[in-house]
């Protein structure tokens, strides 16, 4: 018996065991106490029980067919295929003759049994070279050439006897022990409200399962290397439908593997990218994926009502760019933008902010300019500015936030100008251009948040906005050209009302309205 097996046939017991624990109590719960016990708790305890139980199938005790991912795995070629379709269904006995080459060991010819998909078994038909992983290999010396009449073997007989006897005994056991003192039905109805949503630790674990799956389906459809050439991975958490776009590096030809739940396949899509933007899906841990779900919508939840993770995409950003893990998330209620959160390969996940929240832009403004050694006393800034991620913030300049919201700083230094951009839910962002410049700007120590607090409360006031606009407000430092002074200037805008626009010196000085 291989490790698989035995692994597989100490799950099944585990399942039997629990299946006639779960029959017991649902039958003592309903057989020893009132109706409404036996309706609420002992039937569906009875009906779980039944539905876990291990039943006996043609494939019930036959490990499944799967190829391996890792480019190390043995190599199998297969010589002869017999499929036992006596139903309709997708996995079917199967028959398999191969040729195995472990590594660093010699090859051997084996036989057996095992249940396969029908479009593995297609798969194999026009192409007969495959891999194996090292815990499904079958056994190099086989005293007994295995037959169909063999299945399901006598363990599937094993697992019922399991179930009844666990059940028959935890029963009796504990005979008159089975009543419990209970609510009223009133407060027991108010009891079963709960939240059916599903749990943290449930939506990892899907995540996580849903990337395995993914992973097989690939190496399924386009071959083992093909892990390693992917373009695009995208898991859509409102349905069971996920998405692999995958490179042929030899023609640049792009194929998208979709798959689903009971469904999968595979076609041509149009593609302009190349090797530079593909990277290794087995790379992508698939704990660590099912991990960064629940600290996405965390990062949102103080700035929505009800968030929910609608779907997932890894890939590059562009050309040789870092690989990312990017959520979409549905807010909720009141909040008519999707948020996006970004995370890394390991786990990290990006910090989620409002920029209206002026202490923090200016922080994170202050953090990314100390470590782009841009000196806050020199008159170097050209450019400082805060876009909200309220509704109805226009964005106030092009570039990396216009879209998202965010923090954007743009300088000027002798040897090198550049922008750094912080927005929320995204890693922080920096571009650099080499040349000579002069130092034309304003100190950054000259505007202060507590400056920009006064002045958003002095225009709310001028305008008439109402406190519940407060957010949504976009400002900026920048040079006055209109003006005979030439200054630098704040000029602020909130959106939503008429008129709440305009200037103000750098110290929080009002200076007219408008532009």
């Amino acid at each position: 018996m291989t490790r698989t097996r035995r692994n597989r046939v100490r799950l099944r017991l585990v399942r039997a065991v629990i299946a006639g624990s779960l029959i017991a109590v649902g039958v003592g719960l309903g057989a020893f106490n009132d109706w409404w016990v036996a309706l609420f708790f002992g039937i569906p305890l009875v009906f779980v029980g039944i539905a876990i139980s291990p039943r006996a199938s043609r494939v019930s005790e036959l490990p499944e067919f799967r190829r391996a991912t890792s480019p190390d795995a043995p190599q199998v070629e297969v010589e002869a295929l017999t499929r036992s379709s006596l139903t309709a269904d997708d996995l079917q006995p199967t028959m398999v003759t191969a040729t195995i080459n472990p590594p660093n060991d010699t090859a051997y010819r084996a036989r057996w049994i095992t249940s396969m998909t029908k479009g593995n078994f297609q798969s194999l038909t026009e192409s007969p070279f495959t891999t194996l992983p090292p815990d499904s290999l079958p056994p190099r010396d086989q005293t007994d050439t295995p037959e169909f009449d063999d299945q399901p073997g006598r363990w599937a007989l094993a697992y019922p006897v399991v179930t009844l006897l666990v059940a028959g005994a935890l029963l009796f056991g504990v005979a008159g022990g089975w009543h419990v003192e209970g609510p009223s039905l009133s407060g027991f109805d108010s009891a079963l409200d709960s939240d059916d949503d599903p749990s943290a630790e449930e939506e990892a674990s899907s995540l996580a399962d849903r990337h395995r799956r993914m992973l097989e389906a690939i190496v399924e459809y386009e071959g083992p290397e093909a892990t390693r050439n992917v373009l695009a991975l995208r898991y859509q958490l409102d349905s069971s439908s996920d998405q692999a776009i995958v490179l042929d590096p030899a023609t640049g030809r792009a194929t998208s593997v979709l798959v689903g739940d009971g469904y999968s396949n595979s076609s041509a899509v149009p593609n302009t990218d190349r090797a530079n933007k593909t990277f290794d899906a087995t790379a992508i841990d698939p704990n660590v994926l099912g991990s960064v779900a629940e600290p996405m919508v965390a990062a949102v939840r103080p700035y929505s009502t009800e968030p929910e993770l609608e779907r997932i995409a890894i890939e590059r950003a562009a050309p040789d760019a870092p690989v990312l893990i990017t959520g979409t998330i549905e807010p909720g209620e009141g909040v008519f933008e999707d948020y996006t959160v970004q995370a890394t390969p390991d786990g990290t996940v990006a910090e989620f902010f409002d920029p209206a929240d002026f202490q923090k832009s200016f922080e994170l403004a202050r953090r990314e300019l100390a470590a782009a050694r841009v000196p806050l006393n020199a008159p170097v800034i050209e450019e400082f500015i805060i876009q909200g991620i309220a509704d109805g913030v226009s964005p106030v300049t092009a570039g990396p936030i216009q879209n998202s919201g965010g923090v954007l700083v743009r300088y000027r230094i002798a040897d090198r100008g550049g922008e750094l951009a912080v927005a929320p839910g995204y890693f922080p962002s920096s571009s650099i251009s080499a040349g000579r410049y002069r130092a034309d700007g304003f100190r950054f120590d000259s505007i202060s948040a507590e400056v920009f607090d006064r002045v958003r409360a002095d225009l709310m006031t001028r305008a008439s906005v109402p406190e519940y606009d407060r957010d949504a407000v976009g400002a900026e430092v920048e040079l006055d050209r209109i003006s005979d002074t030439q200054e630098f200037v704040i000029r602020m805008e909130i959106a939503n009302t008429d008129g709440a626009e305009g200037l103000y010196t750098l110290d929080g000085r009002f200076i007219k309205e408008g532009r």
